[in-house]
């Protein structure tokens, strides 16, 4: 037992102004409450108590922070009073403190070392929901304030929560503080103010929720004088906490990532676990088309379902994996003492991973396997009793866990399925039903010439975008040549190496045919480079490493490290085609998202239908009309307020394009191109193509002047007209001239294009005569994108 002061909480904010006073008296009460009816067998060890403090009191005076010393003996008989002799624990966690148990002035050794780590204080909860204007300590002060001066019972149970954390700052253990404040005596200063609970509650119909606020108003904690002493119990709580971060994790599954949340997962399993090289791994059981689907990115943790098992592939599961999940059963292995699954048919790859300590348990939801749970360590005897038991105590809501993961799965891979991949839209998903009705009543009534009708829209009016990267398909063309050169300086290296060894026959004519290939390919297009560069790395590259690692043995490991190069992955065989990639999934993703904002302000005020399709940009078309949506009216005017955000919707792109090229490996930039078509068209439902497409050979012109315009050049030059930070507007009538320019000026009014239009006229193309064009050039300078 120790003497020592500790600070149990950093935050002293107006703690100051209660005063608060370290004394004997109520424990004095509580020890006369056994003597006053005379000595008898049971109050001995309190009649000795009180005479000894008495004695104690005369020499060195009352109980004070400076006189500990000579209260040794007491403070020992309270704790051996308020702890179980049976008990004999050396790890006790007990600590005697100042009233508002801030401070510590006496304790177990135990106690005091567990204070040395690095312990943070959690903020308390329950019905106390404050807002952060309150510290533990305030809150614990009203709740005492409320139970013994106005006999309002609070819920808190005194518990504060600390958490342990180890270098990285991640939670390792969990400790519950209780404090007993039946030592503690509260006096208030003068008249107690009088209030009604009610208007201290932030709901009238739950009156055990108060507002901090308005308490915080009425009862003034300085108004208050604390005197006594607290009993602090230490009990460590890591399975407590750690079921109860699970359940959170149940109620908020839909909020989560799923990577994202595997990883936090990891991390509050963590505290039941024992050191760092315990390792969790836990992956819900997917279906994928009625076979099990293993990411590899969520498994690869997993020794039962490793990439060796899974091959990157659902369709091609080991059979061994696969008679698992079909009779899953618990695997120990080096577990616990003469436990040792030794007939499973996974130990000898346990034993190749080099674990050493396993145990895999099936995830079982309503009889159904929901998922696979596996705990190991590379390390002997870290799966002991304790952690065995916060373990099987975890089973029930993992399962259930796993099961929702999967459920979630499913529900996310139907609103793919609906949102993404079907042109079953709801705008005009009325339509499909009423057809489907009527073909099933058709049926009903034996109707011989029962059959589905198409799906027609009639006097639709399109609206036409199209936005391209740039040059990218010489620039893709350009990265596929780059990363040839790259192999090709690396097949020369290897050359290299291998001739240190002398001039063999087998490496002078490969480095023939490398010079034969490199230079064949500055005289030959794109396309046939493209085959003879194949054709090498297929009849040449791979023949010539299968004989050099039969007649270079030695230098089997410098064959290895090139030929990764030649035939593995992105990172080191396609190292500039990957920057290109990478560069246009991100330009696409802009485009995506600002034409999801177009399609939800349309859709916001007229339901429409939307498509588009992905090239090296996007394009798509948008049909208007009341055919789609008869029962809301249509007027015109619609038509010209989606062309007027539709050319925003451009300005945007091109200007968050542009923004993000200094962010990509290669600086992309793209055109924006609108076709206005003057008329209404009719379009029907394409069952074989599983999309709308226009209706009657008067509306195919439509579709061709479409195909037609995206390399289009100004009438009598050599200039396309589509151009990077310019929107292009093709037109074929002046009818539409004067409701297009009172867009175009009311865009430029908001500062995202600049007061230079361009009226241009266009070459004539196969079919096509008399095309104009607007050109709008966008304000790179605007910011505002509200």
């Amino acid at each position: 037992m120790e003497i020592k002061k500790v600070h149990l909480t950093n935050d002293k904010k107006t703690l100051h102004k209660v005063e608060k006073k370290l004394h004997f008296e109520s424990f004095f009460r509580y020890l006369e409450s056994f003597t006053e009816s005379g000595v008898s067998s049971d109050d001995m060890i309190p009649s000795f108590a009180l005479e000894r403090l008495r004695e104690i009191e005369q020499v060195s005076g009352k109980l004070c922070m400076h006189n500990l010393s000579a209260y040794r003996d007491i403070l020992q008989l309270i704790y051996s009073l308020s702890v179980s002799l049976i008990d004999t624990d050396p790890k006790r966690y007990w600590a005697l403190a100042t009233p508002l148990a801030e401070e510590t002035f006496y304790g177990t050794e135990a106690f005091f070392d567990l204070w040395k780590n690095n312990l943070e204080e959690q903020d308390i909860q329950d019905q106390i929901q404050d807002g952060g204007i309150l510290n533990n300590q305030e809150k614990l002060l009203y709740a005492l304030i409320f139970e013994r001066l106005y006999g309002l019972p609070a819920k808190e149970n005194n518990t504060i929560v600390y958490h342990h954390l180890d270098e990285k700052g991640e939670i390792i253990d969990y400790y519950d503080l209780n404090i007993d404040f039946k030592f503690v005596d509260i006096k208030p200063k003068k008249e107690l103010p009088q209030f009604d609970v009610g208007s201290l509650t932030k709901n009238t119909n739950d009156t055990s929720l108060f507002d901090w606020n308005n308490v915080a108003n009425v009862i003034k904690i300085e108004d208050f004088e604390l005197s006594g002493f607290t009993i602090l119990t230490v009990k460590k709580s890591s399975l407590e906490h750690t079921l109860k971060r699970v359940q959170s994790i149940l109620l908020n599954l839909e909020t989560y990532n799923y990577h994202l949340f595997l990883s936090d997962l990891e991390k509050i399993i963590a505290p039941i676990l024992k050191g760092e090289d315990t390792i969790f791994s836990l992956f819900p059981l997917f279906q994928l088309n009625g076979l099990p689907f293993f990411d590899y990115s969520i498994t690869n943790k997993s020794i039962l379902i490793s990439e060796t098992y899974a091959n990157n592939t659902y369709t091609n599961i080991n059979p061994q994996v696969a008679n698992y999940l079909k009779h899953p059963h618990l695997i120990f292995y080096n577990t616990l003492d003469a436990i040792k699954n030794t007939t499973s048919i996974f130990d000898e790859r346990i034993k190749a991973s080099g674990v050493k300590t396993y145990v895999c348990i099936p995830l079982i939801h309503n009889h159904t396997l929901s998922g696979i749970l596996e705990i190991y360590s590379y390390q002997l005897d870290q799966l002991e009793n304790e952690t065995m038991h916060s373990i099987r105590e975890l089973v029930p809501l993992l399962s259930q866990l796993s099961h929702d993961i999967t459920t979630e799965f499913k529900k996310r891979i139907d609103e793919i399925i609906i949102n993404r991949f079907t042109t079953i839209q709801p705008a005009v998903q009325w339509k499909f039903n009423h057809v489907a009705a009527q073909y099933i009543q058709e049926f009903e009534n034996d109707a011989q010439n029962a059959h589905i009708r198409p799906v027609i829209f009639e006097e639709v009016y399109p609206l036409y975008g199209a936005i391209d990267v740039k040059d990218s398909t010489i620039i893709r063309n350009a990265s596929i040549l780059k990363d040839f050169g790259f192999k090709v300086k690396q097949l020369a290296l290897l050359i290299d190496e291998l001739s240190l060894d002398g001039r063999y026959q087998l490496i002078i004519d490969f480095s023939k045919r490398v010079d034969q290939i490199t230079k064949s390919l500055d005289q030959i297009s794109f396309d046939e480079s493209m085959v003879k560069i194949i054709e090498f790395f297929r009849k040449d590259v791979q023949p010539f490493l299968d004989q050099a690692r039969r007649q270079f043995p030695t230098k089997y490991a410098i064959i290895e490290h090139y030929a990764r190069h030649f035939f593995t992955n992105r990172d080191t065989g396609e190292f500039y085609r990957n920057e290109f990639e990478t560069s246009l999934r991100h330009v696409n993703h802009i485009i995506s998202k600002e034409l999801n904002h177009f399609n939800s302000f349309i859709q916001g005020n007229y339901p429409s239908y939307f498509q588009k399709f992905r090239t090296d940009g996007i394009e798509y078309d948008i049909y208007i009309g009341e055919s789609i949506t008869p029962q809301q009216t249509f007027s015109k005017e619609f038509i010209n307020i989606f062309r007027r955000q539709q050319i925003i919707s451009m300005a945007r792109i091109a200007l968050k394009a542009h923004h993000a090229k200094q962010d990509l490996p290669l600086g992309l930039e793209t055109t924006q191109l609108i076709f206005i078509n003057p008329h209404s068209i009719d379009i029907s439902f394409r069952e074989d193509e599983r999309r709308f497409d226009v209706e009657g050979s008067l509306n195919i012109r439509y579709e061709i002047i479409k195909k037609r315009i995206d390399k289009i050049r100004i009438k009598r030059t050599k200039e396309r007209l589509t151009q990077v930070n310019k929107i292009a507007i093709v037109y074929l009538s002046d009818e539409i001239l004067e409701d297009l320019n009172l867009s175009i000026q009311a865009i430029y009014d908001m500062g995202i294009i600049e007061n230079s239009v361009e009226h241009l006229k266009l070459e004539d193309v196969q079919g096509i005569i008399g095309l104009k064009a607007i050109r709008l050039t966008v304000n790179l300078n605007y910011r505002d994108f509200s």
